[in-house]
């Protein structure tokens, strides 16, 4: 029996679902339906989500590293973050040696939010990963980041990296 093969968009016998980057957006388009879903019965929303989860392992953070980790456009998340800081989830303050630069500080308020919200994050990856093991796991995320790193690559470079 020979071994499969992945066809591309415009090969003869392309099937679009046996394409990997279909599904791969298919199964992130499917995570962030459960987890906006699950996320709304303790009143909170993705975005918020992202934004604590961040805080909760670098805090604080400036605005600028929280819209690229949180893959969350800056007009977005300026918005998010003014309602955010009405809900007493976080506080931003100036840096003192930039003042361009702002810090966004997660509050206590936020810290309890988190520890709800990571509660549901690990029923949604426990029923995500049901049945793959450890090692297939561990798998995917670096083939995950390998294809960002790759797609973060400038095709217009000189060198082509």
């Amino acid at each position: 029996m020979e071994p499969a093969v992945i066809t591309l968009p415009g090969q003869d016998n392309f099937v679009l679902d046996e394409y990997p980057l279909y599904n791969l957006n298919r199964t992130s388009s499917t995570y962030v339906d459960e987890m906006n879903s699950a996320l709304k019965q303790i009143g909170m929303n993705q975005a918020q989500w992202r934004v604590l989860g961040i805080l909760g392992d670098k805090n604080p953070s400036t605005v600028t590293d929280i819209a690229r980790r949180s893959v969350l456009k800056m007009s977005t998340l300026t918005r998010m973050l003014d309602r955010m800081n009405d809900e007493k989830l976080i506080t931003r303050k100036l840096w003192e040696k930039d003042k361009r630069i702002v810090h966004v500080h997660i509050t206590k308020t936020g810290r309890e939010y988190l520890a709800k919200a990571v509660q549901v994050g690990a029923r949604i990856y426990e029923r995500a990963f049901d049945g793959i093991s450890q090692e297939d796991a561990l798998h995917l995320m670096e083939t995950l980041i390998k294809m960002r790193e790759n797609l973060n690559r400038s095709p217009y470079s000189p060198s082509g990296a």
